[in-house]
């Protein structure tokens, strides 16, 4: 993937890099970290965080107060004596805090990790990195601009058979491989979520005004913040905050294809969709097929949600087809099925290690070496245009033609979607 010209601008002349940057680490320094959102996916960071050797929690923030003493007490069971914390703003502003982890809602990823850049932080910041395609130039340019270290959440890079999958695809083993094929399917009850009224207040412990940040004002409603016991939260399927499957697990799979493929990015993209199930009130697509044109290759998502097929595994994954067989990768199993007649070899490759935790492993090292981190945040910019371009297409109802040069797409008419205007304070500057 190659820079926007205004990052590429910024990553050659910027002096403000070496204002900022910190010096690298010795071997017996401590990291010091502060979580933004600690919910279902920021408690899992937070664990995962507690297994490196040589880190300390110093600061958890969540503006809903269950969910901060709940990862408070997390971390006090590991060792950590942290601080809590309502609002980021006062992490950013604490300089012996070292790095931060944003495991927000979507639409609050690109504020908090350019304003972390410019408060000389490193980051490792939850997939999608961004909700709209305008935000990700400015996420490149801060990281490069301030000289950090920003690892996105696509940790399936860290994993070992994921690696070997992507190897053997550009080896060219499987030999011409013209189709890629990704999806998740389930099979869920017709009401879904529900339709819950907006409520007159939040609930006690929650900072509703804050949880919404550049998002629009919107009255409190139960689903939209969808922090429920026992549930992932609801926000994914709403379009002020994220982009429904596609940006939550389809950028997962569409990462390790653009991995595969060296970062390669779309040309075209053409999508339909709706609800077609559902009857509750989320507004992302609950069916969907897209299709990707790729440099070389036909890219396909899809995915459902009233049907397995009886499958208890396989429910979310990638196929590559070559023309002397398929690679097939999920996050248990990699495994070559060569073509009928073909003399390519039989292979299978399981997980053996959680990529997550190797994941972290490779943040905290890339904190004190300065090196790219397996998923340095341009990469997942990559992934995250690539799911948004499907969801535009689909609500656009046109096909899309990518510039990658320019960061847009070619149809004019269409350009304004690419850019979400936030609510007064907020302004995303690098």
């Amino acid at each position: 993937m190659e820079f926007t010209n205004l990052a590429r601008r910024t990553f050659v002349g910027s002096a403000a890099a070496a204002a900022v940057s910190r010096p690298v680490f010795a071997a017996n320094d401590k990291i010091s970290l502060g979580f933004v959102g600690v919910g279902v996916m920021g408690s899992e960071n937070l664990r995962a965080s507690m297994d490196q050797p040589g880190v300390a929690v110093s600061a958890v923030c969540d503006v809903y107060q269950p969910n901060l003493e709940r990862a408070a007490a997390i971390a006090r069971k590991g060792g950590h004596q942290p601080k809590e914390v309502r609002d980021f703003r006062e992490i950013l502003a604490d300089k012996s805090i070292d790095a931060i982890c944003i495991s927000t809602p979507d639409h609050w990823h690109p504020y908090i990790t350019v304003e972390a850049c410019k408060a000389g932080k490193d980051v490792y910041v939850e997939k999608p990195a961004c909700v709209a395609i305008n935000e990700g130039a400015v996420m490149l340019q801060a990281a490069r601009k301030y000289n950090r270290v920003v690892q996105a959440g696509t940790w399936q890079r860290s994993g070992a058979h994921f690696q070997k999958a992507c190897e053997i695809v550009r080896s060219g083993e499987l030999g011409k491989i013209s189709f890629v094929r990704t999806w998740i399917y389930s099979n869920q009850p017709k009401r879904g979520i529900g339709n819950p009224p907006d409520q007159p207040a939040p609930p006690r412990g929650l900072d509703w005004d804050l949880w919404l940040g550049p998002a629009p004002a919107r009255p409190f409603n139960p689903n939209r913040f969808g922090v429920y016991p026992k549930a992932y939260s609801y926000f994914r399927f709403f379009w002020d905050y994220a982009g429904g499957q596609l940006t939550d697990s389809g950028i997962h799979m569409l990462d390790i294809v653009q991995m595969a493929f060296n970062e390669a990015m779309p040309k075209g993209v053409a999508a339909m969709g709706g609800k077609y199930w559902f009857e509750d009130d989320t507004e992302t697509p609950d069916t969907m097929q897209v299709a990707y044109d790729f440099p070389g290759f036909l890219g396909s998502w899809e995915h459902r949600s009233n049907n397995t097929e009886l499958g208890t595994n396989r429910l979310m994954g990638i196929n590559f087809h070559g023309t002397r067989g398929t690679l097939y990768v999920d996050r248990a199993v990699m495994r070559v099925t060569p073509e009928k007649g073909s003399d390519l070899e039989p292979v299978e490759m399981k997980r053996v290690t959680d990529p997550h935790p190797l994941h972290w492993a490779n943040f905290v090292d890339c904190v004190r070496t300065r090196k790219r981190p397996n998923s340095d945040i341009e990469t997942c910019i990559g992934s995250s245009i690539t799911s948004i371009l499907g969801n535009l297409s689909l609500r656009a109802e046109w096909r899309l033609d990518w510039d990658q040069k320019a960061n847009t797409v070619k149809q004019e008419a269409i350009r304004p979607m690419l850019e979400r205007q936030y609510r007064s304070p907020w302004k995303l500057e690098a």
